[in-house]
């Protein structure tokens, strides 16, 4: 196994503390605070079960304060928590990925470089 870094916080405190929520009528992911939207993750299903991770985006008021991290994270930590893999098509997620190794063994074993 990789050694694990750990990923930071965001620069920014929220109260309430942000959270993640499913959203798969529209096949995202979404990381609120209260009733605020931060960001979200979309994603389709592959017919394996793996979930194609397609684009992260943060909000304007959140950009480049870390909460794209923060949302990736809560998802790859979600999708380990389910037991399933990923298909990294989204670039902020390879990134993340190269730069968290520990993260890298949820990536579909036909994906990977």
């Amino acid at each position: 196994m990789s050694t694990e870094i750990p990923v930071p916080p965001p620069t920014l405190a929220l109260d309430p503390e942000p959270a993640l929520r499913d959203n798969p009528g529209s096949e995202r992911y979404e990381l609120w605070s209260g009733d605020e939207l931060i960001g979200l993750e979309g994603y389709r299903h592959r017919d394996d079960g793996a979930l194609v991770l397609l684009h992260t985006i943060a909000t304007d008021a959140y950009e480049r304060k870390g909460f794209a991290r923060l949302l990736v994270r809560s998802v790859l930590d979600e999708v380990a928590a389910q037991g399933l893999t990923i298909v990294p098509v989204c670039t902020y997620v390879r990134s993340f990925l190269e730069r968290f190794p520990q993260y890298q063994v949820l990536v579909a074993d036909d994906t990977r470089e």
